[in-house]
């Protein structure tokens, strides 16, 4: 004769405070080549400190931490503030306008207590293309570097024609912008920003002559 127990099981689920879901800026599609997310974490002195934790890609593409500030007893601890850097091959993040990274609290929990704060859906991670994006043969793209009135190349700045098209500059200041809906031989206006100091700045140039040469835009 066969006896039955019934057996007690333990039962955690894992959260994640942030999900992302990585976006190219020109397709509105999951980006192209390779991309990397670094996790840093702001200790008691405010200073950022990188971490060895590694992000997990869900089935649908979404950047994430689960697990992120589970203890085995979280009645007693506090929030930490962390930050995620992307790195991308063929892009420039657009948070880098104004920040270094995507901040976020994680909240503690345990098997018992869920955290305090539960994220339900991710966030967009706009990622826009960098120079050496490769742009289809059949897109008119502008080249070109921003730079400050000293004459030095500024990174991060944003360069925008109109409200239909924007890249962010990499390191090296240089920027690649597609001009899909630009009129050709008429005046088009090409506007810099710099969001960390303020400084602006515009160009007038004309298609298809303007795609030949790198064109500077200065910003004060």
């Amino acid at each position: 004769m066969t006896s039955w127990q019934t057996a007690v099981v333990e039962q955690s689920r894992l959260y994640s405070p942030i999900g992302l879901r990585l976006v190219d800026e020109l397709t509105g599609q999951a980006p192209l080549g390779k991309t990397e997310a670094q996790l840093d974490i702001l200790d008691s002195s405010g200073t950022w400190r990188q971490t060895d934790l590694q992000a997990v890609r869900t089935p649908s593409g979404v950047v994430a931490y689960p697990g992120l500030e589970f203890h085995a007893d979280a009645t007693s601890l506090l929030p930490r503030h962390y930050r995620v850097r992307l790195l991308a091959d063929l892009y420039v993040p657009l948070y880098r306008r104004n920040s270094a990274g995507i901040e976020f609290d994680a909240y503690p929990y345990d098997a018992v207590h869920p955290p305090q704060v539960v994220v339900q859906m991710a966030q967009d991670a706009i990622l826009t293309p960098a120079p050496n994006y490769p742009f289809s043969a059949h897109i008119p793209v502008l080249r070109g570097v921003v730079v400050d009135p000293a004459g030095n190349p500024v990174p991060d700045a944003v360069v925008t024609q109109g409200v239909s098209e924007r890249v962010l500059t990499d390191s090296r200041g240089t920027f690649a912008l597609p001009l899909r809906w630009a009129q050709q031989n008429v005046p088009v206006p090409i506007d810099a920003a710099d969001e960390r100091s303020g400084r602006v700045g515009t160009i007038q140039i004309n298609l298809p002559g303007a795609l030949g040469k790198s064109q500077k835009i200065p910003i004060s």
